[in-house]
Parts: C-alpha cells; sequence; structure tokens
C-alpha cells in the first residue's frame, strides 16, 4: 500500500478513449505512446484540484519531448511522472505517486493483510477518561485487516463505556499518517455521534457529504458498515482530539470530522497538509495515477487546503506527555467531568 494515500473516497476509473473523429475509422490504439501520454496528461489536467495552478502547455511540451523515442506506453512513464511532479509542486501532497501495473493490482486487488497493521487502543485515563490510540490503515475497505482495525476500536469502546463510564474521550491521532478513512471514521464514530462529519469540496465548489449513523459510513450513495454495532456515547461526551506533524491524509479526515463538534477541542501541532480526497485513475495497460480530486471540508463548511493548526498549540519540541496532560485538565475541567464520580 502507498504510504500516506489520503482514501477519503478512492475511485478506480478505468480509463477507455473516446472513438476517433469519423465514425469511418478505428479507434487510436490507447497503448500507442503519444496516444497514452496525451490521455494521461487530459486526466490530470481535467481531474486534479491543483489543475489550474499547473502551466499545461509548457509541461505538454516538455512530456512530449522527454517521451520522443518511447516506443511502448511504458515509455512515456518517466514523462507521466514529470507531469505529476509539476502538480505535486503546485500543491497537491497527493500526487507523489505515478503506478505500474504491477503496483496498481497489489493497490486495488490485494487482499489487505499488510504486516503494518496497528490497530487502535483503547483504555481508562485518570480513572475517569477514555482514550482511543488511532493508527493509518492501508488495507483494502473489506480486506481482514480492515475488519480486526474496527473490531479493535469498536470493541474497546464498548468494553470500556460499559465498565467505566468514561465522562471524557481522549482521540489520540499524533501517529495516523493516512491510508483509508472510513474504517478509522467508524472506529471512532460512537465518540463523534451521528450527522454529518465532513465534506469532500470539487474544484466546481460543489460538496460532497460523509455522515455517520448506527454504525454506518455514507457517502455519495456509498454505505460502509462497522462488523460491530456500537451505540453512540450518551450523553455526548467533551472530547480532546491530540494532532502532531505526522498526523497525514486521512488521519487529517478524521481531524476534520471533529471540527465544529460540540465540546471538542484540539491539542497539539499543526497537521502534515495532505488535506485532499484521492482517486486512483487506471489507464489502458492497468497502470494507474494517484490524484488529489477535492479538499477536506468540516460540517460547518469550512475548506481546509494547508496544515491545520489545533485549539491549543504546542511546539514540536513539546513532549507527548505535556500535550496528553493538557488536554486530560480540559477534559477534567468541562461540566461532564467536574461533577463528582
Amino acid at each position: 500500500m502507498m504510504r500516506g494515500a489520503g482514501l477519503l473516497l478512492i475511485v478506480v476509473a478505468v480509463a477507455a478513449l473516446a472513438p476517433g473523429c469519423s465514425s469511418r475509422r478505428a479507434a487510436p490504439n490507447p497503448l500507442t505512446p503519444s496516444v497514452y501520454l496525451d490521455h494521461a496528461l487530459a486526466l490530470m489536467r481535467a481531474n486534479d484540484i491543483y489543475a489550474q495552478a499547473v502551466d499545461w502547455p509548457a509541461v505538454t511540451a516538455e512530456a512530449h519531448k522527454m517521451a520522443a523515442k518511447a516506443t511502448t506506453a511504458s515509455g512515456t512513464y518517466a514523462a507521466i511522472r514529470y507531469a505529476v511532479n509539476q502538480l505535486n509542486g503546485a500543491g497537491d501532497l497527493h500526487a507523489e505517486f505515478f503506478i505500474t501495473p504491477e503496483a496498481a493490482d497489489a493497490v486495488t486487488g490485494g487482499g489487505g493483510t499488510s504486516p503494518r497493521l496497528v490497530p487502535p487502543t483503547v483504555s481508562l485515563v485518570k480513572g475517569r477518561l477514555g482514550s482511543i490510540v488511532v493508527s493509518g490503515l492501508f488495507a483494502l475497505p473489506q480486506s481482514p485487516n480492515a475488519r480486526r482495525y474496527m473490531l479493535s476500536a469498536l470493541s474497546g469502546i464498548s468494553s470500556l463505556e460499559a465498565e467505566d463510564h468514561p465522562c471524557g474521550w481522549i482521540v489520540d491521532l499524533r501517529q495516523d499518517d493516512g491510508g483509508l478513512s472510513s474504517p478509522m471514521l467508524l472506529s471512532v464514530g460512537p465518540i463523534i455521534g451521528e450527522g454529518r462529519l465532513l465534506g469532500a469540496t470539487t474544484r466546481t465548489g460543489s460538496v460532497v457529504w460523509v455522515s455517520y449513523r448506527n454504525s454506518t459510513f455514507s457517502i455519495g450513495g456509498y454505505t460502509y458498515r462497522a462488523p460491530l454495532k456500537v451505540a453512540d456515547l450518551a450523553p455526548s461526551p467533551p472530547v480532546a482530539v491530540l494532532t502532531s506533524q505526522l498526523t497525514g491524509s486521512s488521519g487529517e479526515a478524521v481531524v476534520v470530522a471533529f471540527r465544529g463538534r460540540p465540546s471538542t477541542r484540539s491539542f497539539g501541532q499543526p497537521t502534515l497538509g495532505k488535506t485532499t480526497g484521492t482517486a486512483l485513475y487506471r489507464l489502458p495497460d492497468g497502470a494507474s495515477l494517484f490524484l488529489g480530486i477535492s479538499f477536506y471540508t468540516d460540517r460547518d463548511g469550512t475548506v481546509y487546503k494547508q496544515p491545520i493548526k489545533p485549539d491549543v498549540s504546542f511546539p514540536y519540541t513539546a513532549s507527548a506527555n505535556t500535550v496528553e496532560r493538557a488536554a486530560e485538565k480540559w477534559l477534567l475541567s468541562t461540566p461532564a467531568c467536574s461533577a463528582p464520580h
């Protein structure tokens, strides 16, 4: 899996070239180097959220110059990587991959059993606060790893709630460097509560909203259910969200999902700044382009294009314990936690 892939909603778009201008002529061979390269460039120009910041005539000319001697589609890969790098330089931090056919098969068809899996952990802090530590998840939605990840979080939340009734919660995203966001959001869904969580704002300004209800994640007609149904915590608890400069991509989507939630405050350092929803576009030979196509948007309509600053900031030199103690102190001062236990 690709490190830092912001999969708010991953779209696998199988590239299909239009037929020639005349119905009496055969469609151009999509694997002819010049046709293949033009098609890849057209996908970038038409879909990437930062495409308007790129000088496409200059990039197109340079790319064709680089691929002038190509005799196969694979001979254009260096030119396509060059164009992807221009999008990255324009601001799309997710435009850092051009994926070969072999690597694309691993991304879209793999079993999602990477040994990198670090399931969320749930614990009791200060005898009164729940804490969940959420890490990145690089797996497919229906994979065993995605299921194990969610079960670890949801069973932990359910057990802690039943046994200890925490008055507030810490959601620690400091090591969440991205991956698949839907299991992350479902893992903390009972803490966030039902309703609109966040949105994806496109180049045209339209917004596709992510919502959560009854242990189900929904976006644009797509639904994804948690493997364990856990009721929303009631009464709705105060929440402290912890962030760091490692919090990136889908980790930032979770940060945004808590923005605008009542009785919620964030602590730590600004996040990485990969605040774009992404799509994977399959090319005719099976290679793929990975592009940012939307900006994360919170429930109040604020669009995020930069690192997300916490409500309570600490220098990068601050220890993890310093951030945690500040979050705990605030939670314990809230009405929900200040009453006698």
